[in-house]
């Protein structure tokens, strides 16, 4: 969107993104995000999103959609090179348009944002990415699922939720050291382990307990 209605939409959801991942969406008022972004009329963020949530989903649209488009190119290409079931390659695919969103401020303001959605109970940002129509992370979520095998459906999808829930936070808790940005090293370690421990989680055995209390939980 261009133009000056474009212009105000954009400053309000770039504002919002930054309060919103420094503080909770609960804690930041639409006065305030007005304010951030400029903005006299109290009435503009109201104008153009209608509430607070319809200003998150815009947030989450435009962002998840332009790191999926990135996603869909690197899955594109995973399933050319022949590495489908190459459980690492998948997980790469789907998450290093996410990690690579550490090199800029931009990026990191999005990460920030994004775990704050997490841990907000009136989202539920796993469900939201699982059933999205986002070619990216739908092609990709079927090359997970395919890779869990013959798991149970109710494991495989606390499993994926899992996956979600382990990436956002931990790069959250990553963009909070003062040489995130520049210490190279250090990050390709963080991450490096962070998709042994992804893929580790996904093949777990799953545990007699476990299958003992899916069962009891199934009763309720």
């Amino acid at each position: 969107m261009t133009g000056k209605r474009g212009g105000t939409r954009l400053r309000l959801m770039q504002a919002a993104e930054r309060l919103f991942g420094e503080r909770g969406l609960h804690a930041v008022t639409l006065k305030e995000i007005n304010a951030a972004a400029g903005q006299r009329n109290e009435s503009a963020l109201h104008y153009h999103f209608g509430s607070k949530t319809g200003l998150v989903d815009a947030i989450l649209n435009a962002r998840v959609g332009a790191v999926d488009r990135v996603r869909a190119a690197r899955v594109e290409a995973l399933i050319a090179a022949g590495l489908t079931h190459d459980l690492k390659a998948v997980i790469r695919a789907t998450f290093e348009p996410l990690t690579g969103l550490l090199d800029t401020e931009e990026g990191v303001r999005f990460v920030r944002f994004a775990a704050q959605v997490l841990n907000d109970p009136d989202f539920d940002l796993p469900a939201v990415a699982l059933k999205s129509g986002f070619e990216g992370i739908s092609r990709a979520n079927a090359l997970i699922v395919a890779a869990l095998g013959d798991l149970v459906p109710e494991v495989a999808v606390q499993r994926q939720r899992l996956m979600i829930e382990m990436v956002l936070t931990s790069l959250a808790l990553w963009t909070r050291r003062p040489d995130a940005m520049t210490n190279g090293p250090a990050r390709r370690f963080f991450v490096e382990s962070l998709f042994d421990a992804l893929a580790g989680a996904l093949t777990a055995p799953v545990s007699p307990e476990t299958l003992a209390a899916l069962k009891e939980a199934s009763r309720g």
